[in-house]
C-alpha cells in the first residue's frame, strides 16, 4: 500500500520548500492511511504539556479528570501567569517516541517507526536539499479550547532540528476558532499563515518564528494532527 499520494509533484514542492522556508502539501496521504491516522488519534487518553516556573510539565488524563474546578482555575491561571512573562504552550500530547520505546505495536507506534525510515525520510530530503536528514521526531497533538502556543523559533542545543512539520487530522475546523499555525518577522508581523487542512503536510525550515493562536472558548472542535521535527541524529544516536 503507498501511504504517500504518487501524484504528488515533489520536485515542485521542494522548490517552493527551498526557496520560501515552508510550503503547505494538500492531500499528502493515501485517503486509507489517513483515516486510519484519524481514528487512533480519537482513541487517545490525551495529557496537558504546559510550562510552570520549575519548567516542562505534564498531565496524565487520569490526573486532570481527578482535578476539583478551583484546581483548574489555579492550573489555568499558572499557565497564562508564564504566558505573559515568556514562552508558554498549553496543549494536548500523546509522544510516538515513548510510544516506540516502550515497544508498543499500536498504530500510532508502527507510523513512527515508518517515518523514520526512507520511505518518508527520502523524499523529505530530497525536497528540503538536507542529506543529512536521518532522524524524526513524533508526537500527536491536540489543541481544544483555552489552548496555545507563544512564539518561538524551535531551535534547541540538544537536538539539530533541520524541518519543522505538521500532519493535520482535523476535518472541520473555522479560521476564527484559532490554531492557526502562524509565522512571524522580526518586527512581529504575521508573514503567512497555514490553515489546518484535513490530511496536509506543512513542513518548514528550523530556526524560523511561529505560533499556533489561541483557541476560544467558543470553538466547537479539537485541531488535531501529529508534529514534530526531521533531525540530523548522530548515527550512534537514535532515529526515532
Amino acid at each position: 500500500m503507498d501511504y504517500i499520494n504518487p501524484s504528488l509533484d515533489f520536485d515542485a514542492l521542494g522548490r517552493t520548500l527551498r526557496t520560501q522556508g515552508r510550503v503547505q502539501i494538500r492531500d499528502f496521504f493515501s485517503s486509507q492511511v489517513v483515516e486510519a491516522l484519524e481514528r487512533a488519534l480519537q482513541a487517545i487518553d490525551w495529557e496537558l504539556v504546559y510550562r510552570d516556573a520549575n519548567g516542562d510539565r505534564r498531565l496524565t488524563g487520569e490526573q486532570l479528570r481527578a482535578m476539583t474546578p478551583p484546581q483548574r482555575m489555579d492550573l489555568t491561571e499558572g499557565i497564562h501567569a508564564v504566558a505573559r512573562g515568556g514562552f508558554q504552550f498549553s496543549f494536548f500530547s500523546d509522544s510516538l517516541v515513548h510510544a516506540v520505546h516502550q515497544g508498543r505495536a499500536d498504530l500510532l507506534a508502527r507510523f513512527m517507526r515508518w517515518m523514520a525510515g526512507d520511505e518518508f525520510l527520502s523524499p523529505m530530503r530530497d525536497m528540503s536539499g538536507d542529506p543529512q536528514i536521518n532522524g524524526v521526531y513524533a508526537q500527536a497533538t491536540m489543541y481544544s479550547r483555552g489552548n496555545f502556543l507563544t512564539t518561538h523559533d524551535d531551535h534547541v542545543d540538544r537536538e539539530d532540528r533541520r524541518i519543522a512539520y505538521v500532519i493535520n487530522l482535523t476535518r472541520r475546523w473555522r479560521p476564527d476558532w484559532g490554531g492557526m499555525l502562524h509565522f512571524t518577522g522580526d518586527d512581529g508581523s504575521v508573514l503567512d499563515t497555514y490553515f489546518p487542512h484535513f490530511n496536509s503536510l506543512s513542513l518548514f525550515t528550523v530556526p524560523q518564528r511561529h505560533f499556533v493562536s489561541y483557541v476560544p472558548p467558543f470553538a466547537m472542535g479539537e485541531r488535531t494532527a501529529i508534529t514534530g521535527w526531521l533531525i540530523a541524529a548522530p548515527k550512534t544516536g537514535h532515529g526515532t
